[in-house]
């Protein structure tokens, strides 16, 4: 199973539960663990009695795993990524249970009745309360109904940071972001920067957004599960030609699976022109949740915590590169350059 992801992966909705009393592993919004490699992993710990579930936990370095109760039967969750604690299993087979932010909650509540419905979590209660004294949204379990899913998260926009000059986190100088620039690119800092040994947030993830392929191309890849664990940062991929080898891999090359993804695509970008909720946001740090196994394929939008309503009367075109005392996202550029790139594909 490959599964590669970089930082921005701890902003995906991403978990993995099993099945019930056979220890297998299956879907969540979250990702579902090939069986056979956890038996291998078994058979070679068989002298230590050590589980198909102890061995997974292993692998992954989890820090959160529990039980739950379903009809009566177990069924052990865990969270890959994203912050600790905000995911819990649902009470009703197909949903899972997430501590929204108002500002997502309010978002997929208007796309809920928004022509682009059909490319969103369904969710279904709000404000559940359990006995940890947290407000919970019940959404639909994306992955449920698959089996054993190839899954790959793709960041689209130009920029998937908030412009907010108002906000201390983003316009106070760091000095470890200061450090980590200076590890990796220090003929990118000024002399100014230099002196004070510092920089903000917005500068960060300005640079960071042009070394990767989100400045020329309007999206990159955060992560991709094919058939094993394994981390790898993306930030170093800005060119075509990568991005074209990663889908190649990702899809094994089928031209069935691709021509579901290029349908669908076309699909959104037709529907989110005509979105009301398209064209009155912002849509920052927005991801393509891309699904498929032997049988079907899909994509949906997700991860909605950064996206803003526009204030009035301002509009934007989504199709135009952001520059300095701006707000366009450049969000179709990214669903055209995939679009164009899975055409290319699937013609050679």
């Amino acid at each position: 199973m490959l599964f590669q992801r970089n930082r921005s992966l701890s902003k995906s909705e991403v978990g993995l539960n099993s099945l019930p009393s056979n220890n297998n592993l299956c879907k969540s919004e979250s990702f579902s663990c090939d069986d056979s490699f956890l038996k291998d992993q078994e058979n070679d710990q068989l002298s230590n009695k050590i589980s198909q579930w102890d061995v997974l936990c292993q692998v992954l370095n989890s820090k959160v795993a529990f039980k739950k109760q379903f009809n009566g039967k177990k069924y052990n969750w865990i969270q890959l990524a994203g912050h600790v604690g905000r995911f819990k299993p649902g009470d009703r087979e197909g949903f899972i249970l997430k501590i929204m932010d108002e500002l997502e909650k309010d978002c997929l509540i208007l796309l809920q009745n928004d022509i682009l419905s059909q490319f969103v979590p369904k969710i279904d209660r709000i404000n559940l309360k359990f006995d940890d004294d947290n407000c919970y949204t019940e959404m639909q379990d994306l992955l449920y109904g698959f089996v054993n899913p190839c899954i790959m998260d793709i960041k689209i926009g130009v920029r998937t940071f908030i412009i907010d000059e108002t906000n201390e986190k983003e316009t106070k100088p760091r000095n470890d972001l200061y450090v980590k620039l200076l590890k990796i690119d220090p003929n990118e800092l000024t002399e100014e920067e230099h002196q004070i040994q510092a920089i903000n947030k917005r500068r960060y993830m300005s640079w960071r957004e042009r070394c990767t392929c989100s400045a020329t191309l309007g999206f990159r890849i955060e992560a991709v599960k094919k058939s094993q664990v394994q981390e790898k940062e993306f930030y170093s991929m800005n060119q075509k030609s990568q991005v074209i080898e990663h889908l190649i891999n990702y899809t094994d090359n089928n031209k069935n699976i691709m021509n579901t993804y290029l349908d669908r695509l076309c699909c959104l970008r037709e529907n989110l022109e005509k979105s009301e909720f398209f064209n009155s946001h912002e849509m920052i740090g927005s991801s393509l949740l891309f699904v498929h196994d032997q049988n079907k394929a899909n994509i949906w939008m997700i991860d909605f915590g950064k996206t803003r309503k526009l204030p009035e009367g301002v509009k934007l075109r989504h199709d135009v590169k952001w520059v300095e005392g701006t707000l366009e996202d450049g969000y179709f550029i990214g669903i055209q350059s995939l679009i164009d790139i899975f055409k290319e594909v699937i013609d050679n």
